[in-house]
């Protein structure tokens, strides 16, 4: 035990949904305490995920899915760096800080109580070439990518002479039928609607967005009956839907599927799920067959009492179902609030509580005021399951400031037409930053290290 008179030091890894969370949490456990909160993460900011997929069709702004950590949670100490080691056994991590790297030596952090909610990475090793050429939707970089990028094929599109090669401008393919792959084509698609009517050289009916799943239907974590309200919503704006379709690779400019169809296009984007971070991979813990830390029900991690593991890189059973609780920002939460109980149960010698959660439904929003909800045994769909989907994250925005400039862009977005500048700034396409086939064996993609 933890003697509060000694400051215990509390250091979180990860400022996505379970680190910013714990941290919340844990300012209201620990009142009273003289305990220390430290928080490490890339960025300055907590990024508001859900609504990440709206920045590609620009119906809310870039900057309002950010909120800056240090005024969500005042009383903690923010580092802003990459986390370069874990040293579990002699409590400490080394960190390499600075926006530009100046720093060449790590700085060591010493803590009493660690929290690991690192988060995961795009997983890109199933597909050969999928991290080389696609773009990926976990991160905020290439959503303001994706953006300028599909804005960047239609300009092109209307000069372009050749056929075949306008067919492969106007040809936009998502690998996986998740909620966040629905998502992300129901974003392009409504840009597309909107934006074309400015392009008189070209028609929406040139325009094609294919969603590519390999199981039966799309949307497998919710009823069946929504996942097909949702392809039928779908479809009619002509989005394609091809379940039961596997993707052997991808090439510059076209994706082969495993029947050995060729689709030719120049915007491929990957929503195939999420892989542990590297950094926990060769911690000295229980780890399952995925790579995610194995938790106990009151969220340590193997031996060790004073390591916590949350969110995506964790796996945690729901003890009702027996099954992992599934990676989505409702459960990190409430794994943060439980991790912050015991955390503090722990410091003043009092029992942990175990993690239970049910889970409260699902909500993919499918563009033009349209969406699909369950919560509950609670089923809807179109405009009341939008106005569900935009109200319940409207409230979860963790600053007043931003929930009103949210408001504000959503309702400028009902009159104004689409804002259609192409900033040339940021991530390049994919495909633009190679010039020849990429042979990409799977387990060899890299993706770049995540603290969100």
């Amino acid at each position: 035990m933890q003697s509060e008179q000694r400051g215990t030091r509390i250091l979180i890894l990860g400022g996505g949904f379970a680190g910013v969370n714990s941290a919340l949490a844990l300012q209201h456990e620990l009142r009273g305490t003289d305990a220390k909160v430290a928080i490490v993460n890339r960025e300055n900011f907590f990024v508001f995920y859900p609504l990440l997929p709206e920045i590609i069709s620009g119906a809310i702004e870039t900057e309002h899915v950010l909120n800056p950590i240090r005024l969500i949670v005042p009383n903690a100490r923010l580092y802003v760096g990459d986390v370069v080691g874990i040293d579990l056994p002699h409590g400490q991590v080394e960190i390499r800080h600075g926006l530009y790297q100046h720093q060449q030596t790590p700085r060591t952090l010493y803590y009493d109580h660690l929290v690991l909610a690192l988060g995961g990475v795009p997983s890109t090793s199933r597909i050969p070439g999928l991290a080389a050429y696609a773009f990926d939707v976990q991160r905020l970089s290439n959503a303001f990518a994706l953006r300028n990028h599909v804005i960047d094929t239609l300009e092109q599109a209307v000069i372009e002479r050749d056929q075949v090669a306008r067919e492969r401008l106007l040809t936009y393919v998502i690998i996986g039928g998740g909620p966040t792959g629905i998502e992300v084509a129901a974003e392009i698609a409504g840009l597309l609607d909107d934006a074309l009517r400015y392009y008189a050289d070209v028609e929406r009916s040139e325009a094609r967005v294919i969603v590519l799943e390999y199981a039966p239907r799309i949307l497998m974590p919710v009823q069946e009956k929504l996942a097909e309200a949702a392809t039928r919503n779908l479809e009619r704006r002509g989005v394609e839907i091809r379940c039961d379709t596997g993707v052997a690779r991808i090439e510059r400019g076209s994706v082969i599927l495993n029947s050995g169809e060729s689709i030719q296009s120049e915007t491929v984007v990957g929503s195939v799920g999420v892989d542990p971070n590297p950094l926990i991979c060769d911690l000295p813990v229980p780890h399952d067959e995925r790579g995610r830390l194995t938790a106990s029900d009151t969220l340590t991690v193997g031996d060790y009492r004073n390591v916590w593991a949350i969110g995506d890189l964790a796996r945690v059973y729901d003890p009702h179902t027996g099954k992992p609780y599934p990676a989505t920002a409702q459960h990190a939460v409430r794994e943060a609030k439980t991790v912050a109980h015991n955390i503090a149960a722990s410091i003043r010698g009092k029992p942990l509580k175990t993690m239970t959660y049910k889970t409260k439904g699902q909500l993919v929003a499918l563009g033009k005021r349209n969406a699909i909800a369950e919560i509950g045994p609670f089923t809807a769909t179109g405009f009341l399951a939008w106005w569900l989907w935009r109200s319940y994250y409207l409230t979860q925005m963790p600053l007043p400031n931003k929930r009103l400039r949210v408001l504000f862009s959503w309702t400028i977005d009902l009159f104004s037409p689409p804002t259609l500048v192409q900033l040339k700034v940021g991530q390049p396409a994919p495909m633009a930053t190679h010039n020849s086939v990429v042979e990409v064996a799977p387990g060899d993609a890299e993706s770049e290290p995540t603290t969100s």
